[in-house]
């Protein structure tokens, strides 16, 4: 995979048809977690053995950057706080699922913009769509 610029990755969120494309946004991550299960016993001589299969499935998007619509937080307060989330990386590749709303931060500074903090979390079944 040729080496890429990070705003070329994109966070929408919603569950509106087309999805809103998060603004303002300057940093975005994912982390995937996969916990593997330890089925290590008494003829594992000492050694740890775990099942190639996870035994929870995660998928955890940290997103941060400059406000510019109270959308985010308007979900928090109305409860909508589980909606369809979509990944899309730079090449095309997509992660597609419902994410909840975990946290969500707002910082001014006095003579600075206001920015913003959230951590969306998977919750049911994540699709990956690989790059056409």
């Amino acid at each position: 995979m040729p080496a890429n610029v990070g705003r070329t990755q994109f966070v929408y969120w919603g569950d509106d048809s087309p999805q809103e494309l998060v603004a303002g946004v300057r940093e975005k991550g994912i982390t995937l977690n996969g916990e593997l299960i330890d089925v290590t016993n008494d003829d594992s001589s000492g050694w740890r053995e775990l099942l190639n299969v996870a035994g929870v499935r995660s998928v955890d998007i940290p997103v941060s950057g400059v406000l510019k619509t109270s959308r985010l937080t308007d979900d928090w307060f109305a409860g909508n706080r589980i909606q369809n989330l979509t990944f899309e990386f730079s090449d095309g590749r997509t992660l597609t699922g419902k994410f909840g709303l975990a946290e969500y931060e707002e910082t001014g500074e006095h003579e600075g913009e206001i920015t913003f903090e959230v951590t969306f979390q998977s919750t049911g079944v994540v699709i990956y769509t690989p790059a056409a």
